[in-house]
């Protein structure tokens, strides 16, 4: 079983060890897998940008080819 490491910023750190002090229930490990197996099964994010930012037009991409 492999381990990946995840860093945090300090305030999402604070709210997932006060989400888990509530639900004891739950560890880091599992709430972790959920939450990563969720988003594999329907990757959907709900996105609300912090500021304004220019975007660039899909005809400036270039796609690299593996």
């Amino acid at each position: 079983m492999g381990t990946k490491a995840v860093r945090f910023p300090k305030e999402e750190e604070a709210a997932i060890n006060d989400f888990l002090k509530k639900n004891p229930f739950f560890d880091f490990s599992s709430l972790s897998r959920i939450a990563i197996m969720q988003f594999i099964k329907n990757p959907k994010l709900n996105i609300k940008p912090a500021s304004s930012v220019k975007v660039r037009s899909s005809s400036s991409i270039t796609k690299r080819s593996n």
